[in-house]
């Protein structure tokens, strides 16, 4: 016969693997902090791979918050990610608006940041959405050497001097020369902050050109004159466009404010590594032309076998589902890893 209190051990070291199995999985660890001024987020999942992928976000009116880390549409992106074992890292930038500058610089601090504290990673990949896709393009050039490739999207990819001087001033100035009076000049001194001033457009104006508005103001103070120049510009496509073209008012470009947007960033060509970009094909923002411009400096530097657009048939600005983008950055990596270059065209 057992005795009794031998029977309560043995039962209890017999409970021992199931309280193991019903144990919860471990948790992913997550930091955040400021490297500059820039706030930074950092997740690694539990069972990481020793890769990274680094975030560069969107348009942000000046004066305002980038989308919050723990928004629903947030995790589920880098959920993207998490799952395939990489880590995850997005710098918020010292400053808002057109912030280019300051967003290559303050992701690379970031990136710097991250090798030193957790180890270099195996590799290391670069994705943004929007003004993010532009910045990634930007970073993906001038840091060859410590990326494997890049994933912009739904960003203009071209020179920044082209994508707002003719998407964005050209609205602005044609808008207003048929319809005198109603947005007004953006260019003119304001009070206003940046915020403000979207703020008081977007309520008067449809979404793509009370943003426009705000832009244009907002990058001509952060080059520190007027970046945009349409004395030689003839427009054309509007109906009476002599007509258009005698009204329009006229602009002088500051050569060393048009520097500045040329700076940050016209694009090179210039690629080591792999780049794959995905746009939806109602974009009201970033028309497709913004973003296969970069096939130009690509076939000029002789990189073209580097670069691959595919198009996803969506409504809306970025508006990709969280497998859409993980089925985009399954064919980067196998492009990284494998030397294959995946397929061009639409993405399913």
């Amino acid at each position: 016969m057992v005795p009794r209190r031998l029977c309560l051990v043995l039962a209890l070291i017999a409970w021992i693997p199931r309280l193991d199995a019903q144990a919860p999985p471990p948790a992913n660890r997550v930091e955040a902090g400021a490297i500059n001024g820039a706030l930074f987020y950092i997740e690694i999942p539990a069972q990481w791979n020793k890769g990274l992928v680094m975030y560069t976000h969107g348009y942000t009116i000046a004066g305002s918050r980038p989308p919050a880390q723990d928004s629903a549409r947030m995790k589920a992106f880098r959920d993207v990610f998490l799952s395939r074992g990489f880590a995850f890292a997005a710098s918020d930038y010292s400053v808002q608006g057109w912030a280019v500058k300051e967003a290559i610089e303050d992701t690379e601090a970031l990136r710097r940041y991250f090798a030193a504290k957790y180890g270099a990673p195996s590799e290391t990949y670069i994705t943004g959405h929007s003004m993010g896709g532009h910045i990634t393009m930007a970073i993906i050039e001038r840091y060859p050497d410590v990326y494997q490739g890049a994933m912009p999207m739904c960003g203009p990819l071209g020179a920044a001097i082209d994508f707002l001087s003719t998407g964005v001033f050209d609205m602005l100035v044609t808008f207003e020369a048929l319809f005198p009076g109603t947005i007004g000049s953006p260019y003119e001194p304001s009070p206003e902050t940046a915020a403000q001033r979207f703020g008081r457009t977007i309520e008067q104006l449809p979404g793509a050109l009370g943003l426009f508005h705000a832009v244009i103001g907002e990058v001509k103070e952060r080059a520190g004159g007027e970046p945009f120049d349409n004395r030689n510009r003839i427009y054309m496509g509007f109906g009476d466009d002599v007509v258009l073209n005698r009204t329009v008012k006229r602009y002088t470009a500051s050569a060393a404010a048009r520097e500045y947007v040329r700076q940050y960033a016209t694009p090179t060509g210039r690629i080591s590594d792999p780049m794959l970009t995905i746009h939806t094909t109602s974009d009201n923002l970033v028309l497709g032309n913004d973003v296969t411009a970069y096939e130009v400096p690509a076939a000029i530097a002789g990189t073209s076998d580097r670069f691959v657009a595919r198009f996803i048939e969506a409504n809306g600005h970025c508006n990709f589902a969280p497998a859409q983008v993980g089925t985009a950055f399954d064919a980067l990596l196998g492009w990284a890893r494998d030397g294959k270059r995946p397929a061009a065209g639409e993405q399913k």
